[in-house]
C-alpha cells in the first residue's frame, strides 16, 4: 500500500501519495482511470529507481478525494486541477503515466502546460471514439447506459472490473482491493458517470489537436487488453509524429499492477531521454 496524505486543493480535500525526488531526479505522475484508486500504482512506485520521485492521486469525487463543489469532470478541467496539485506540492516537471480515462487528462495536461510535462506514457485507454471496444464498454456507452448501471450496481462494477482487468494468478492484494471497493460508492459512481459524459464530448473532438505536442510519447499496450484494442494506440500514434507503440505480451488492462516492471522500464527510459 502507498502511504497517503490528504491536502487541500481549491478548497476541497484531495488524497495523494507523494515522494520527493533526489536532486536532479525526475518525478513520475500517475493518473488513474475508474474504478481504481491511486493504490493500483503501489507496485510501480515501489519498482521505480532509487531517487525517482512520484505523485499518485485520486481525482475529485473518486477514490479518497472529496467530491467537487465545482465539478471537475471534463479532462480539460481535470488538467487544470492537476496543475493546482503540482503547485500545492511544489512539484516541477513530471513524466506522466496514465491509463484508462486518466489518459484524457494526461493529454490535456500536456497540451495545457507544455514543457511542464517532460514525457508521456499512456496505456490501455479509450482514445478513438469511433474505434471498436469490448462488448462491455460498448454496452455502457450505448445510450449512456453507464448513467444508470454504475450507480445502481457499484459493487458489481468493481467485481467485474477486477475480474477483467487482471490475468488469473495476479490478484490485487486484499488491502488494495478493499481500498478500491470502499471508494467506489454509489456517490462516486454518479461522479464517474458524469466523467464518462465529459469523456464522450472529449472523444467527439478527435485527436488531431494533439498534433502540436512535442514531448516523447510511448503508447504501452497489453496484448491481452480486453476493452481497448491496439487500434486506439495507433490512432494517436498517427497524429503525433514522435509517438511509438510498445506492445506488452500478455499485458492486461491493469498492466501497472500485474507487470509494473514493464511500465517502469518505459517510464525510466523516457526520463533518460528527457
Amino acid at each position: 500500500m502507498l502511504a497517503t496524505t490528504v491536502i487541500e486543493v481549491d478548497g476541497r480535500a484531495a488524497r495523494v501519495s507523494c515522494r520527493a525526488p533526489t536532486a536532479g531526479a525526475p518525478t513520475v505522475l500517475f493518473l488513474p482511470g475508474y474504478p481504481d484508486t491511486l493504490q493500483v500504482f503501489a507496485r510501480a512506485c515501489a519498482a521505480l529507481e532509487a531517487g525517482t520521485g512520484y505523485l499518485a492521486l485520486d481525482f475529485p469525487g473518486q477514490g479518497g478525494s472529496e467530491r467537487s463543489r465545482d465539478p471537475t469532470f471534463a479532462p480539460e478541467a481535470r488538467a487544470r486541477w492537476i496543475v493546482q496539485v503540482l503547485a500545492r506540492l511544489e512539484v516541477g516537471r513530471v513524466v506522466v503515466f496514465a491509463h484508462d480515462m486518466g489518459a484524457h487528462a494526461a493529454l490535456e495536461l500536456a497540451l495545457l502546460t507544455g514543457a511542464r510535462v517532460s514525457a508521456l506514457v499512456v496505456a490501455n485507454a479509450l482514445l478513438d471514439g469511433m474505434a471498436r471496444t469490448s462488448r462491455t464498454i460498448a454496452l455502457l456507452r450505448r445510450a449512456r447506459a453507464y448513467r444508470v448501471l454504475l450507480p445502481a450496481f457499484p459493487g458489481r462494477v468493481v467485481a467485474h472490473s477486477i475480474a477483467g482487468f487482471l490475468p488469473r494468478g495476479a490478484p490485487l492484494s486484499p488491502a488494495v482491493q478493499q481500498d478500491i471497493e470502499s471508494a467506489f460508492s454509489r456517490t462516486a459512481a454518479v461522479v464517474t458517470g458524469r466523467v464518462c459524459d465529459a469523456a464522450e464530448v472529449w472523444l467527439a473532438r478527435g485527436l488531431e489537436r494533439f498534433r502540436s505536442l512535442r514531448m516523447p510519447l510511448t503508447l504501452l499496450w497489453g496484448s491481452a487488453e480486453q476493452h481497448f484494442p491496439r487500434v486506439h494506440a495507433e490512432a494517436l500514434a498517427t497524429v503525433i509524429d514522435q509517438a511509438r507503440v510498445v506492445d506488452v505480451p500478455g499485458g492486461h488492462h491493469w498492466l501497472v499492477w500485474h507487470d509494473p516492471d514493464a511500465v517502469v522500464r518505459q517510464v525510466q527510459a523516457l526520463t533518460v531521454r528527457c
